[in-house]
């Protein structure tokens, strides 16, 4: 790290402390969690600029976002301190998942970032939204097909087949959790759904006597 590197980092980590105080001043928050919030986030921005500067070290990403997620979990609960602890699990998930994103971007060689993205996208999304167990099982299944679909979608997917073969399962076994937990009666998903199974099984049926024939 060279000295040049330093003399910004305590520039800015000096700035951010006097940004803290000015907003204690302004909206009469205590600086305590905001300040160690801040400390996170600017520590995942000094990984951040890790890799504008080589980016070779694409590995810096994770836990660059990994940091400022924390850190905006901090923040947020200390400035909205009635919110639900579901939105909290989102924002740290979430980060992270975008960083497995952020790698797959800068190595697209590499395919493996996408399945730990898609991952932890789906659990965000399971942690922030308000559903009965069943349907949180469906959509965390609907996630995990959705993540080997991608996969199917790229280079990877074109020359190989196996990825729609988890992707296939897991969005039937998710559309079933769904189906059974209630949450689609009386919705046009539901409607969309069902008419999907009676088409594929139709088809499998006539393939099967058209085959034999």
């Amino acid at each position: 790290m060279s000295e040049q590197f330093k003399r910004i980092l305590l520039g800015v980590l000096l700035i951010l402390a006097g940004g803290v105080f000015l907003l204690q001043q302004f909206l009469h928050i205590p600086i305590g969690s905001l300040f160690i919030a801040l400390l996170f986030i600017a520590a995942g921005a000094v990984f951040l600029f890790m890799l504008l500067k080589n980016r070779e070290r694409w590995w810096v990403v994770i836990p660059g976002f990994t940091l400022i997620g924390i850190g905006l979990l901090i923040g947020a609960d200390r400035i909205f301190p009635g919110m639900d602890g579901g939105i909290g699990g989102m924002i740290f998930l979430g980060s992270i998942a975008v960083s497995f994103l952020v790698v797959y971007l800068l190595k697209p060689d590499q395919w493996w970032p996408i399945i730990p993205a898609g991952v932890l996208a789906t659990l965000a999304l399971v942690a922030g939204i308000q559903v009965g167990g069943m349907a949180k099982g469906g959509i965390f299944f609907l996630g995990l097909g959705a993540t080997f679909a991608v996969l199917g979608l790229l280079p990877v997917g074109k020359k190989e087949k196996w990825p729609w073969i988890p992707a296939a399962i897991l969005l039937v076994f998710g559309f079933l959790l769904l189906a059974g937990s209630g949450v689609l009666l009386h919705s046009i998903a539901g409607w969309v759904w069902a008419l999907i199974l009676i088409a594929v099984g139709a088809f499998f049926i006539l393939w099967s006597i058209l085959k034999k024939k």
